[in-house]
């Protein structure tokens, strides 16, 4: 049974590792976006605003897509962070599309509810703006790293008639075993409980019981967001007998897409890319 005490707090090294990938120089060659800064929204307001970035493979489609949700901790983050850049361009490769969004974080306007209500409001501008960009409405997926998996996964729950697969990198899937003074803040925060009842609620593992098959990758040596969270969901969903699968990468820490070079990242992309065409 997975509880706070088998969860040690995470470790300040690993946050650091993670800021100073993101903030190094990407070791790939970004695809650029067809379009930046376009709204999925009509919100206005304190906040980040409600703004997507469009990625289009060549050829005249309709090409499968995908609804890109950066990490951050719910706190920091946007999407153009490198990771995403790095998916949507191996995406546009594979002939995949990508619509990378940003969308309101703790103390800019947002709490998990505002949120996952900026998720929702962009995977229905993605489906109704379909036709203008060439994408096939019955392949849309929604994919996520970190806090943006727990968003995807949630928003994939809430509606799953919009999303036909679901990818999920290292997230947090169960709020109530979160451990450590900075985990325990940012879940009070985001959930504006303290009740273990509410936080296990609100998970990610009370709620994603919906038929779309579920990609998890997490690596065994992540610090910040244990594997534990990863297999728990795996081990849920298939008890249910729903659609999921789960690769672990031994020895490789949270956010390892900030760095491109290791094989461990190209060969998640490539699953993430098997699994959206299969």
């Amino acid at each position: 049974m997975l509880t706070d005490a088998t969860i040690a707090p995470p470790k300040s090294s690993g946050i650091l590792r993670s800021l100073y990938q993101l903030a190094s120089p990407p070791a790939f060659d970004p695809r650029p976006a067809h379009v930046e800064g376009v709204r999925y929204g009509d919100r206005r307001g304190a906040g980040v605003a409600p703004l997507a970035d469009v990625y289009l493979p060549d050829g005249r489609g309709p090409h499968a897509s995908v609804l890109l949700i950066h990490g951050g901790g719910f706190v920091i983050g946007s999407r153009r962070m490198k990771p995403v850049r790095y998916l949507a361009t191996r995406l546009c490769e594979a002939g995949i599309a990508a619509a990378a969004i940003d969308y309101r974080l703790i103390f800019r306007g947002g709490r998990l509810a505002e949120a996952l209500a900026d998720v929702d409001a962009a995977a229905r501008w993605w489906r109704a703006t379909s036709a203008s960009y060439g994408i096939d409405p019955d392949r849309i997926a929604v994919a996520g790293l970190s806090a943006g998996a727990t968003l995807a996964v949630l928003a994939a729950a809430a509606a799953p008639e919009r999303f036909h697969r679901i990818v999920s990198f290292f997230g947090v899937y169960d709020f109530a075993v979160l451990n450590g003074r900075l985990a325990s803040s940012m879940r009070r925060l985001l959930l504006q409980s303290r009740d273990r009842e509410v936080w296990a609620r609100h998970s990610p593992l009370a709620r994603a019981t919906m038929p779309t098959p579920l990609l998890l990758l997490h690596g065994t040596a992540d610090t910040l967001v244990p594997i534990e969270h990863a297999r728990r969901l795996h081990a849920r969903r298939s008890e249910l007998g729903l659609p999921v699968e789960l690769i672990e990468y031994p020895g490789i820490p949270h956010g390892f897409l900030n760095d491109a070079t290791l094989p461990e990242s190209r060969a998640a992309a490539d699953a993430v890319i098997r699994f959206l065409e299969a």
